[in-house]
């Protein structure tokens, strides 16, 4: 036995087959060169786009609104516009105006999403998607924007702070957990007008 198992750490591969090593090999590669195309900020993300959002709260029928969604540049690699102009029935015509500022011109994943209100939040730019964490009024909010096949795919979900579910391990070095019951959601994905 003890032959068998210093066999194994000498050549841990050893029982893996051929054919499946050459699969993962190449699906490996392949998934590097897809992360490695994901789209450019912001020369990719640059124009109009029309589309719906979905808005969802516990308890209330989903409403399907009308939007146009616009970014442009303000100032060349530092400053962009970022425009929603929403069509619902019940209110008119909203325009929410809003910008995305570089923090800093040599990185090229923190920025700031501003409401031109006094209200400044951090969004960081993964893989070619924007992601925003924050809290107002006892609500958390997570939000992605994500440019894929020449749309835009936008997405917010928020819980209340209030009431936290709280679990954790024990022993020790116990860990506590919150987990917070969404009980909103807004998704859009717009698509390129030009």
């Amino acid at each position: 036995m003890k032959g068998f198992c210093e066999s194994i750490l000498r050549k841990p591969f050893l029982f893996l087959d051929k054919t499946f090593l050459m699969r993962a090999l190449i699906l490996l590669f392949a998934l590097i060169s897809f992360t490695g195309n994901a789209q450019d900020f912001p020369q990719d993300w640059v124009g109009t786009f029309k589309g719906e959002m979905l808005i969802a709260n516990l308890g209330r029928p989903t409403d399907t609104i009308p939007v146009d969604f616009e970014m442009l540049t303000i100032e060349e690699d530092s400053i962009w516009s970022y425009k929603m102009t929403f069509y619902p029935e019940k209110y008119g015509t909203i325009v929410k105006d809003y910008k995305i500022v570089v923090k800093s011109k040599d990185d090229k994943q923190n920025y700031l999403f501003d409401e031109n209100n006094g209200i400044v939040m951090e969004i960081t730019l993964m893989d070619g998607t924007f992601y925003g964490m924050y809290e107002v009024m006892d609500m958390i909010y997570i939000s992605t924007m994500k440019y894929m096949d020449g749309n835009i795919y936008c997405d917010l979900f928020a819980a209340p702070m209030a009431d936290p579910m709280v679990t954790g391990t024990e022993g020790e070095d116990s860990i506590e957990a919150k987990s917070y019951a969404p009980s909103l959601h807004q998704t859009a994905l717009f698509i390129r007008q030009k």
